[in-house]
């Protein structure tokens, strides 16, 4: 199979400043991409682990805020473990790693309608007003500077286009919100590396893992992410939380 080479359109000197940086997590662009590339051999097993099997049924929900005839953007496609669940759409994978992007088309993104692009969330290299959705499938919490990505994924949404956000989330009760951050500081990390084979975590000597936690602790919960999506402009924002009320879909439309 002939392998379908990755775009590079972005900005090179405005995405190296942005991968360069230390996002809202704390945690340093460098050390997450790092960690996302290591584990990409085990990403779907690992996430099947700690989702409990839930992670594609997840995935499927938000891939519903999509139709055919849709343009569709998402930004950190990653191993394109989300992308597949929006075939028949025409869809760019936006990914700042070029391995893990080339990747993910020579394995299982392989159809013609699924365009490769390099690039990050805050320097979009579309002009404006060229897709129907922005989806982002479990990687907004890795954004270096999350409102500088949603004031670019507003400009090149279409005029009534929806940006479609699915990502870990803090519950809505203080007991939930008790066990996920307890889960997530402790459990979810060990969890995820039992899907590593022993001899390659003895290689490794760390938990590549241990990224989410410093992250989800970062983004807080998504009735505030959606206030601060209507405060910027965006309209009709709505979330609604899924199983285990740990995950949550956070919508908002491009209003002109």
């Amino acid at each position: 199979m002939e392998e379908k080479p990755a775009s590079k359109t972005t900005d090179e000197s405005s995405a190296a400043a942005v991968q360069g940086g230390r996002g809202e997590s704390g945690y340093g662009w460098a050390g997450v991409e790092a960690d996302i590339e290591s584990i990409q051999d085990y990403y779907d097993r690992a996430a099947s682990l700690i989702s409990f099997g839930m992670m594609d049924r997840w995935r499927r929900k938000a891939a519903m805020e999509t139709a055919d005839d849709m343009r569709v953007l998402e930004v950190g496609s990653g191993p394109g473990s989300f992308s597949v669940h929006l075939k028949g759409r025409e869809v760019v994978l936006l990914e700042p790693n070029e391995n893990m992007l080339r990747r993910s088309v020579a394995e299982r993104l392989s159809d013609p309608r699924y365009i490769p692009v390099i690039g990050v969330a805050e320097h979009l290299p579309f002009v404006s007003g060229t897709f129907d959705r922005v989806m982002s499938g479990f990687s907004f919490k890795n954004f270096i500077d999350r409102k500088k990505a949603l004031s670019d994924i507003m400009r090149v949404l279409k005029p009534g286009g929806k940006v479609v956000i699915i990502d870990i989330a803090l519950p809505d009760s203080v007991f939930r919100k008790a066990f996920m951050n307890f889960y997530m500081k402790h459990v979810l990390y060990h969890l995820a590396y039992l899907a590593v084979p022993r001899r390659i975590r003895k290689q490794w000597g760390r938990n590549p893992w241990k990224h989410l936690s410093y992250a989800y602790m970062s983004l807080g919960d998504p009735s505030t992410l959606s206030e601060e999506m209507r405060r910027m402009g965006f309209g009709d924002t709505h979330f609604r939380y899924l199983t285990t009320r740990g995950v949550a879909i956070v919508t908002g439309n491009r209003i002109s």
